[in-house]
């Protein structure tokens, strides 16, 4: 049972709100594995051994990926992996990272779910929990704790602007 810790992490980026590259789900989906078994009438796949799926900017390698697209066009996914990794630029340019032994991926909130052993990093900032929820069009984030655990968060101050003009540059 997992214990939320209600930490919407807000000082974990709330100088600097920023969102994952937005015309990412836009994109199309593009995976490769080992094997993969389609059905074009329901629009779902099941895809295994070296799994890595592209859509824009988004990266995301997995074992196994059950993947299926609504009506609409949006995309939903789930995965697993010893572990999943998951890479995606942001708007702001920067890189965020994550990784879990499992993850739902829901393309028409926007939201991902990352399960067990879960961290993301963006730049030195950590956040581990035993299940993350990462909204990316806020890049929000929530995590939570199975129970009698923790979750661990490093925040590493930024650097001001006069900082880093100031210094001499080194030849």
């Amino acid at each position: 049972m997992f214990r939320p810790l209600v930490l919407p992490l807000l000082a974990l980026l709330l100088s600097n709100t920023v969102s994952a590259e937005t015309a990412d789900r836009e994109k199309p989906m593009n995976i490769v594995a080992d094997n993969c078994a389609l059905d074009q009438k329901t629009q779902q796949s099941v895809c295994t051994g070296n799994v890595v799926v592209t859509q824009g900017t988004m990266v995301v390698r997995a074992d196994k990926l059950v993947t299926r697209q609504d009506e609409q066009g949006n995309q939903f996914a789930q995965g697993e992996g010893r572990p999943v990794r998951f890479k995606q630029r942001l708007d702001s340019g920067e890189m965020l990272d994550a990784e879990a032994l499992r993850f739902d991926y829901d393309g028409a909130k926007g939201f991902m779910v990352l399960m067990e052993k879960a961290w993301i990093k963006r730049n030195q900032d950590l956040v581990v929990g035993d299940k993350i929820t990462y909204d990316m069009n806020t890049e929000y984030y929530q995590a939570q704790s199975k129970s009698g655990g923790r979750v661990n968060i490093t925040l590493t101050p930024k650097k001001k602007a006069s900082e880093t003009a100031s210094k001499p540059v080194s030849k």
